[in-house]
């Protein structure tokens, strides 16, 4: 007895941490990850090894990870000649897809997920003992916006010289942008004093705008987009820059000044940097933190690649 009664005193001991671990599983709630825009979740073929002229069909899930809505999305088969597969050239390639709706931070709701087909594709012809290795690639692209801020603190000249005079520096916070493929980070720079053209003093601050593009690595990249009146770009990304109210920004005159809005050229598609100046024509009475808006409008492109191997046979031909 006096055994078993110990062997009951352990399960007793046990039992609470089971039912927390089941509780816990019961209870708690999985949040929808967010990520780069639009992702490739799966591109493959129905098989992936076939005979000279069989039929094989290619399927393609996406899913916009991202916290914008994807517009114009649009998905093309390369990588192979379309002709040869019997697709009947590159309208058959090309599949719409429409727009896709972002993960919904009220509702907690994942990106909206799509899937596409390309049917009545055939095999090439391969004369008999010919084994070869086909590799389609698919290629989404999708119109996209990412938006950051930057929250700043403006304070009139007095208190500002007071901060200067005690060593300090106005707080400054990180910056917060919207989740898709391309990243923005704004700095700001100290203020400093300057005379306008009728004997008026203006305190100037700068701020750096660097745009980076997450997915450079694994080949995503910005691609052409025609923004009327702005000229062209290999990899262009049109920034909208709004300033604080209270503040302006400064021209100097030459036509190489950042304004409300620009096309920026990433280098190499990997990222780009822009720099401003900002005069606070208003200054506050009291101190006010306020926000300097960055909005990106760009198209974006991802690849995937899937693989089929083909079989010649002895008639190297298939029928339709």
């Amino acid at each position: 007895m006096p055994k078993n009664n110990t062997n009951n005193a352990k399960l007793l001991l046990i039992l609470p941490v089971i039912a927390v671990v089941i509780a816990s599983g019961c209870i708690g709630t999985t949040t929808p990850s967010t990520g780069p825009g639009v992702s490739i979740l799966d591109f493959k073929p129905d098989f992936e090894q076939l005979y000279s002229g069989e039929k094989v069909k290619l399927q393609l899930k996406v899913q916009n990870l991202g916290e914008v809505e994807a517009e114009n999305v649009r998905a093309e088969i390369t990588g192979i000649d379309i002709n040869e597969w019997r697709g009947f050239g590159a309208a058959f390639a090309e599949k719409d897809l429409g727009d896709l709706l972002p993960y919904d931070t009220v509702t907690n709701t994942p990106g909206e997920v799509k899937t596409v087909q390309w049917t009545d594709l055939y095999a090439p012809d391969l004369a008999r003992g010919i084994e070869f290795p086909y590799e389609p690639i698919v290629r989404v692209s999708y119109d996209y916006r990412t938006t950051a801020y930057k929250p700043i603190t403006l304070v009139d000249a007095d208190e500002l010289r007071a901060i200067k005079q005690q060593g300090k520096t106005l707080p400054s916070r990180v910056t917060e942008y919207s989740s898709g493929p391309m990243t923005v980070e704004i700095r700001t720079g100290d203020f400093v004093k300057t005379s306008g053209m009728f004997g008026e003093t203006y305190d100037i601050f700068p701020i750096y705008v660097k745009i980076i593009n997450t997915l450079w690595e694994s080949g995503g990249s910005a691609t052409q987009k025609t923004f009327a009146g702005f000229g062209e770009a290999d990899y262009p990304v049109y920034v909208t820059i709004t300033p604080p109210s209270g503040t302006n920004f400064v021209f100097s005159g030459f036509g190489d000044d950042c304004g409300t809005a620009v096309l920026v050229d990433l280098w190499q598609g990997k990222d780009a940097e822009i720099t401003c100046e900002f005069e606070v024509t208003n200054p506050p009475t009291i101190r006010e933190e306020k926000l300097i808006t960055v909005e990106l409008d760009y198209r974006y492109r991802i690849d995937a690649t899937t693989q089929i191997k083909v079989i010649g046979t002895e008639e190297g031909s298939g029928g339709f």
